[in-house]
């Protein structure tokens, strides 16, 4: 995977949402669940199980080196795809409206590298949901990476208790494929996934042996 070469993407400029599709191959993604597949933790009762993957500075005994590249790359490819966007709806530049795509222009640029800090994982079984929510009162911005079956993800909806960051519209859905990865800002944007797509996993997951239906990697800067 390069980071320099602009991907196959979906935007949704009003909440500053990338979607790249088939960032990874799949020799990729089995190499990449290879490596996480005895941390994985299932949730119970349709809720979806969170799992630590990697933190604290290079060299800790926390922290794999391999997936903070990665998410660091990710971000970089996302970069990419958002230096392509000329205008949005309004005619005006996408990239010096939105928070989040500011951020990614200031990783392309060089202003500020992205550095990832924290890898987490997200379990989904067949059943599994994610409730609207956002993730805490200020900006995170994150790097979501998909294995296993594809979900719906919706964008947007506001929150029934919204912190002074929170910014909702019209929700947007859009499908994650085994193999996508999403940025958006997890702390100010509302999101949540509707469900899983029975039976729309790549052949490799099912000869994996997962203990789930989905993987979903957490890259975040902070």
């Amino acid at each position: 995977m390069s980071g320099d070469d602009v991907p196959r993407f979906e935007l949704v400029p009003e909440f500053g949402v990338i979607l790249l599709k088939h960032v990874l191959s799949t020799s990729e993604q089995l190499a990449l669940y290879k490596q996480v597949k005895d941390e994985v933790k299932t949730g119970q009762r349709g809720v979806p199980g969170n799992f630590h993957l990697s933190s604290g500075a290079a060299g800790s005994s926390h922290r794999r080196d391999a997936l903070h590249e990665l998410g660091n790359l990710l971000f970089h490819r996302a970069a990419t795809a958002a230096a392509s966007i000329k205008e949005d709806v309004s005619g005006e530049d996408a990239t010096t409206m939105e928070p989040s795509l500011n951020r990614l222009q200031q990783v392309l640029s060089g202003e500020r590298p992205a550095d990832v800090q924290y890898v987490a994982g997200v379990a989904y079984t067949s059943t599994a949901k994610l409730a609207n929510h956002c993730d805490m009162n200020k900006p995170l911005y994150t790097m979501s990476l998909a294995l296993g079956e594809a979900c719906d993800f919706t964008f947007g909806e506001k929150t029934a208790r919204p912190y002074p960051n929170e910014r909702s519209g019209k929700p947007v859905s859009l499908r994650m494929e085994s193999g996508d990865a999403m940025f958006f800002d997890g702390g100010s944007i509302p999101h949540a996934v509707d469900g899983l797509v029975a039976g729309s996993a790549p052949d490799w997951w099912a000869k994996a042996g997962p203990k789930c239906s989905r993987v979903s990697f957490l890259f975040r800067e902070a």
